[in-house]
C-alpha cells in the first residue's frame, strides 16, 4: 500500500510501459529461452580448443551473458510477484486495465463496466500495483 506516497512523474514513465509489455516480453522471453535450448551444438565429440564442452554449462552461460534476458527475467519476476500477491478482483483491474489493449491502457470509465469497483477505486489499485513494482525493480 502506498498511503499517500505520490509516485514520480518520472518512475511512474518507467515502470508502467514495464508492466503493459508484461505478456509480450513474458513470451519473448520464452521464445528466447526455448531457442537457445534446442540450439544443436556442432560436436563431434572431440575437444576442440577452450570451449566449454558440457553442453548444460555451455547453454547456462549463454542465458547468464545475455544482457537482454536478465533484465527482462528481472522485470517478468517484478510483475507476476506483485501481481500473484494481490487479490484477484484486484488482478482483474491490473489486467483489464494495462492487458486489454497491446499499445495503451484502459480508460478508467471503460474499465467500469468490467469491474465492480469506482474510478478513484482503480486508482488506487493501479498506483499500489505501480508503485509495488516499481519497489521490486528498484525505480522507487
Amino acid at each position: 500500500m502506498v498511503m499517500g506516497n505520490r509516485i514520480p512523474t518520472e518512475a511512474w514513465r518507467i515502470i508502467e510501459p514495464k508492466v503493459r509489455r508484461y505478456p509480450q516480453n513474458k513470451a519473448e522471453y520464452e521464445e528466447r529461452i526455448d531457442e537457445i535450448m534446442n540450439q544443436k551444438g556442432g560436436s563431434d565429440g572431440q575437444p576442440k580448443g577452450n570451449s566449454i564442452g558440457n553442453p548444460t554449462e555451455r547453454l547456462a552461460i549463454k542465458i547468464a551473458d545475455d544482457p537482454w534476458l536478465q533484465r527482462v527475467k528481472r522485470e517478468i519476476d517484478a510483475v507476476e510477484s506483485v501481481y500473484n500477491n494481490m487479490r484477484p478482483e484486484h488482478q482483474k483491474v491490473i489486467r483489464v486495465r494495462f492487458w486489454s489493449y497491446r499499445y495503451h491502457n484502459m480508460k478508467y470509465f471503460d474499465m467500469e463496466r468490467c469491474t465492480s469497483y469506482r474510478e478513484r477505486q482503480m486508482q488506487r489499485i493501479v498506483r499500489d500495483f505501480i508503485y509495488a513494482v516499481g519497489k521490486k525493480l528498484g525505480e522507487i
